[in-house]
């Protein structure tokens, strides 16, 4: 009678291989030093380009997914600016960022601070951080993967950027904007005010301590 419990099936064998493991936010905040500000600077930027040119569009006219998608192309725009060649784009269209050795993707974030996906093995993979060449051929399928998300509120302002780990299906940890921004370093963006209907985003201002 053969064996279902052998080594060749349990244990370790049929378990899938996973990718270098984040365990807290220090360590990315270390491996992707000013990576995490030029992501920062990108999206803000990106809101401001897509809040002047939405606003060319008839609410009544835009159609079904024009506005995630619209947003989607100028922050990969303003990415662009900063990251020039790291910025990748894989399997099915899907645009990512490889730096520093992480692949950073792009998405909305829902209220369980996880990116608002149509449930896929692709998905799955991604948030059980496990490893695989999952968007093109050359990629390091050992790297992590994070996601660079906001959310958007009530009155439709794109908001709270931040990075996301998420493994074995849960958020692990994030890092916020204020987590990564010196203190004494002044940073305003303003939006071009919005015609009725689509998303702005509230300026971020932090004030320069005045010199003793």
């Amino acid at each position: 009678m053969s064996n279902n419990n052998s080594p060749a099936k349990v244990g370790i064998f049929s378990e899938k291989r996973k990718r270098k493991r984040i365990i807290n936010p220090k360590e990315c905040q270390f491996d992707m030093k000013d990576a995490l500000q030029q992501l920062f600077l990108a999206f803000h930027k990106a809101v401001t380009l897509f809040n002047a040119e939405i606003g060319l569009t008839n609410p009544l006219d835009r159609t079904r997914g024009m506005e995630a998608s619209y947003f989607n192309s100028k922050l990969m725009q303003c990415l662009r600016e900063y990251f020039d060649t790291s910025l990748k784009r894989g399997k099915y269209g899907r645009m990512f960022l490889y730096k520093n050795g992480y692949i950073v993707l792009f998405k909305k974030l829902g209220k369980d601070g996880k990116p608002m996906n149509i449930r896929t093995k692709l998905t799955d993979s991604i948030e059980n951080q496990l490893e695989g060449k999952l968007f093109n051929s050359d990629e390091d399928g050992s790297s992590p993967i994070i996601f660079f998300g906001y959310t958007k509120s009530r009155m439709g302002e794109l908001i709270h950027p931040r990075l996301v780990y998420i493994d074995e299906g849960t958020v692990k940890w994030t890092i916020d904007e204020s987590q990564i921004t010196p203190e004494n370093e002044v940073s305003m963006f303003t939006s071009v005010a919005p015609s009725s209907g689509h998303p702005a985003v509230k300026p971020h201002l932090k004030i320069k301590k005045k010199a003793e």
